[in-house]
Order: C-alpha cells, then sequence, then structure tokens
C-alpha cells in the first residue's frame, strides 16, 4: 500500500475546463465558449439539496429547474461573449442544452451521491 505524496491528486481542481460549444443547430461555425469549474463533493451535496425537496412528511419531489439553476450559477464560471447570471438563466433551449452536457446530469448526480465518484463522469 502506497500513501499518496501529492495532496493535489485529493483536492478539487482550480483551473477551470475551457469548451467551446454550438450555439445554433442551423449555423455549425457559430460557437461560445463556456468554462466549468471542477465539481467537488461538497457541490453535489449542494446541489442535491436544490434538486430534491423533502416534505415535513418525509415524501420526496424532484426540482429539476433547481438542479439546473444552482449547476449553472456555481459551475459556470466564465463564458465568452460575456453572461451574466441572469442571462444564463435565460439562454435559449438549444443553448442551455449545449452547456449542460458540460456538467453532470441529474442522473450522473444520484449515482455520485450513491458513491459513483469512481464511476468517472460522462461529461469529461
Amino acid at each position: 500500500m502506497t500513501i499518496v505524496n501529492d495532496k493535489s491528486l485529493l483536492l478539487r481542481q482550480t483551473n477551470d475546463r475551457r469548451k467551446e460549444i454550438q450555439v445554433d443547430p442551423d449555423k455549425p461555425d457559430l460557437t461560445m465558449e463556456v468554462w466549468i469549474r471542477d465539481i467537488s463533493f461538497l457541490d453535489i451535496q449542494r446541489a442535491a439539496q436544490e434538486m430534491f425537496n423533502i416534505a415535513k412528511d418525509g415524501s420526496m419531489t424532484l426540482n429539476l429547474e433547481g438542479y439546473w439553476r444552482f449547476a449553472f450559477s456555481n459551475w459556470v464560471t466564465l463564458t465568452n461573449p460575456s453572461l451574466t447570471t441572469d442571462e444564463l438563466m435565460n439562454l435559449t433551449g438549444y443553448v442551455g442544452e449545449q452547456i449542460s452536457t458540460l456538467m453532470p446530469s441529474p442522473d450522473e448526480l444520484g449515482q455520485m451521491m450513491q458513491g459513483g465518484f469512481t464511476k468517472g463522469n460522462s461529461s469529461e
């Protein structure tokens, strides 16, 4: 057994991932840049709090809007052209879908909460 010497292997990376996405399905050359930050264990817990609503009687409902609001507000760190948080909340369906593929889906969040961090992330 070997104890890890490089602490950076244990910590959330601070360099955001830059991705280029298509913004119009009919114009493949029209793109924008999006930077997504690395997601930590506690980020997943916070996102889950937004995604699952638990009533006083113990019943649970799924809030996908809450999850995506959290993800777009917290994990998208920069865009080119520059967009505010309010503008990110008002993207066209197509552009929002393109950006959402860069982050864990709600299904992947559920897997991560059940110990699926080691299974990898399809948004990589």
